[in-house]
């Protein structure tokens, strides 16, 4: 009778899941995909809450819209907020998953035996009252560029691109910032893969330090196979081979990376070869990871140490003091997706980059590093991306086509940008949340002809 009673029990408590799951099946979604929707779609959920709510600021209800955004199947989780534990809870008929906050940290999953993150400490320190970039202080603004970037920003978002801020430096000097309601110089937004640039430039820095070159091969210990002849310039340039798709279905290895294993690296690092190293550009996040691996092998004995020593080392002299830069469940700093910085602050990446790689007299990588970024990769498919940078001109078709050659730019998810045109000394920000592709030649041509 027992047996009996807990079997019924059982199929009680899964029968919303095999409901909604029947429901995608007749949808005609594939067995792979209907057996990690519920833990991808949750993952998904309680991570980005988790971060909307106790590293931006937003209330329940605009995180619940900003993540329904990337597929309908996340407008059925129901979300749990502890505000006393800063944790949220995501669940889909009954699957659930948390994701937790750290001070200094940010938010990630949790997953039960894995406490690396509470070894970590990002160190606090007082933003220096100073201008910008050294501070934070700006008293540069033009009132005539002020009132045409606030009225690109209106215009934005009555054409419904979700524009939360737009910033221009020219010169040095921030002449012309603009946010939409609710958002302010203070608000951290999320520059997704524009991360990817400041891993890149971290690279960059070791290699200054002497700590690495990136024609090295033989990178990891877990690769004793033909793994062993990528290159770190490779994982730069994501012509590594490795088989691993940016496909964020559920199954694919994008989720399984970021919202399935603990550690990103681990997972990334057990994928096989797909493709000779060198010869085929693929979009990666996870060759980003693996990047962020070595930063922190190769910066510190532990990962707490390297997590503090790139605080202290990097971002402090860039003037980065009001971000936050979370890491996996096993503390690898996400390089490929979690970084949230003010405007200013990610103008201050493109500055550093238009100065060559020195600023707030600090260098912080070589003027050749630089040089060297961004230069066309040589994939036999796709060679508009550097060292982590996209690149305007490397091939007939430029990806802004009303803009010079040596234009490039960070890019991130939801059209996130930091756009450099160092003809003019111009850097250009625009952070949001787009659900489609944004106007960003149309705009960025216009803010060029202002000067």
């Amino acid at each position: 009778m027992k047996r009996t009673l807990r079997w019924l029990f059982s199929i009680i408590i899964a029968l919303p899941l095999l409901l909604v799951t029947a429901a995608w099946a007749v949808l005609g979604y594939s067995p792979v995909y209907l057996y990690n929707a519920p833990s991808v779609a949750t993952g998904i959920g309680a991570k980005l809450a988790c971060s909307m709510r106790y590293v931006m600021a937003q209330n329940e209800q605009q995180a619940a819209a900003d993540i329904k955004i990337y597929s309908p199947i996340l407008a059925l989780l129901d979300y749990h907020y502890d505000d006393e534990q800063r944790r949220v809870r995501a669940s889909l008929a009954g699957y659930e998953r948390t994701a937790s906050w750290q001070e200094g940290i940010g938010c990630y999953l949790d997953y039960a035996g894995f406490t690396e993150r509470k070894r970590l400490h990002w160190p606090h320190a007082d933003s220096i009252v100073a201008d910008w970039p050294l501070g934070y202080e700006v008293h540069s603004i033009q009132p005539d560029m002020q009132q045409k970037l606030a009225a690109m920003l209106a215009e934005d978002n009555a054409l419904g691109h979700d524009t939360r801020a737009l910033l221009v430096v020219h010169n040095g000097a921030i002449v012309a910032e603009a946010y939409a309601p609710g958002y302010s110089e203070r608000s951290l937004f999320l520059g997704w893969s524009m991360a990817k640039s400041i891993t890149g430039l971290m690279i960059g820095q070791l290699e200054m330090q002497g700590k690495l070159e990136v024609t090295e091969t033989g990178l990891f210990p877990q690769w004793q196979d033909d793994r062993r002849n990528i290159s770190i310039e490779q994982l730069l340039h994501m012509t590594d081979g490795l088989a691993y798709d940016e496909i964020y279905d559920p199954g694919a290895t994008a989720p399984a990376m970021l919202f399935q294993h603990p550690s990103a690296a681990a997972y990334m690092l057990s994928l096989p070869l797909r493709d000779e190293p060198g010869r085929h550009y693929r979009y990666s996040s996870g060759s980003t990871v693996l990047l962020n691996q070595l930063v922190q092998q190769r910066t510190a004995a532990n990962n707490a140490a390297a997590v503090e020593h790139l605080a202290e080392h990097f971002f402090r002299p860039l003037g980065m003091q009001r971000m936050v830069y979370e890491t996996d469940a096993a503390g690898l700093l996400m390089g490929s997706s979690y970084l949230y910085a003010t405007a200013r602050d990610w103008a201050k990446v493109g500055q550093l980059m238009l100065n060559g790689g020195e600023i707030n007299g600090t260098r912080i990588v070589t003027e050749d590093w630089i040089q060297r970024a961004l230069q066309p990769n040589g994939s036999d498919n796709k060679r508009d991306f550097g060292y982590q940078w996209w690149l305007n001109k490397a091939t007939d078709k430029p990806r802004w086509p009303g803009l010079p050659d040596n234009v490039f730019a960070a890019q991130g998810n939801r059209e996130q940008r930091v756009l450099v045109i160092p003809d003019q000394d111009l850097v250009i920000v625009r952070l949001g949340w787009s659900p489609g592709k944004y106007r960003d030649n149309e705009n960025f041509v216009e803010i060029a002809s202002w000067f």
